[in-house]
């Protein structure tokens, strides 16, 4: 399954969702109501598409404090934006794909005959220099509510190199719209939280350190959660 419009680190993400973020989309209610940020999804579309024709170096909706986030969270690291392999700021565009076949070898329940689509998807990235770390934070926005969770779990494999189980696990202990950050499992390499949007839709905060050199413990665990707070705090419209 491919994703349409989609380029950059996009490609890696979003090429096919695994069996279980195909069964968690499906699965996933239409639940938590609005707004409280402000943010709503066509803003977060309107943003991602601005940046790709007007590259910045700021993040958007108020999210560019990540040294103040750092320093609420015990962490003194010197920030910058950018990093050597990856732009400070990206916006990304899906389209979104209709309901296919389940591949071979997977055997769904009769009241799924085809895996779920992939609804349309608005993505934000942002990337500092941390000390000798890469930081990113990936702000996801879908236009169906209680999904956004789901949709990323590509992204969350990728980054805290999670199971089958543990991504069940992740999408089963989501965080609730403006509710506390969530460790990924593993070494708490990264967090994710949700922030409510005007009208329906799904808001996905990950703030993870990023995939080159060695990670720094100092941004893991508690020290990361806390980060993220403070950036799911300062969110606005």
């Amino acid at each position: 399954m491919t994703a349409d419009r989609i380029s950059g680190p996009g490609a890696r993400r979003l090429l096919a969702l695994p069996a279980a973020a195909a069964v968690a989309l499906g699965a996933a209610a239409c639940s938590d109501d609005s707004s409280g940020a402000g943010l709503s999804y066509a803003k977060v579309r309107s943003t991602a598409e601005q940046i790709r024709q007007q590259p910045s170096t700021a993040c958007p909706f108020g999210l560019d404090g990540l040294a103040t986030a750092l320093q609420a969270a015990g962490i003194d690291r010197p920030v910058t934006p950018g990093a050597e392999d990856a732009k400070a700021v990206e916006g990304e565009l899906g389209d979104g794909t209709p309901p296919y076949r389940w591949p071979s070898g997977i055997s769904p329940s009769p009241s799924t005959a085809s895996a779920p689509g992939l609804p349309p998807h608005a993505w934000v990235t942002c990337t500092w220099t941390a000390g000798t770390a890469t930081v990113r934070l990936d702000l996801e926005a879908v236009p169906l509510s209680d999904v956004g969770v789901s949709v990323l779990l590509p992204t969350l494999q990728r980054t805290g190199q999670l199971t089958v189980d543990q991504l069940g696990a992740v999408v089963t202990g989501r965080p609730k719209p403006g509710g506390k950050p969530v460790l990924l499992p593993g070494g708490g390499l990264a967090a994710i939280a949700r922030v409510p949007l005007k009208g329906d839709g799904d808001l996905v905060l990950l703030l993870s350190q990023g995939d080159a050199g060695p990670a720094d413990p100092a941004l893991t665990g508690e020290p990361m959660a806390k980060a993220l707070e403070h950036l799911q705090g300062r969110i606005h419209g």
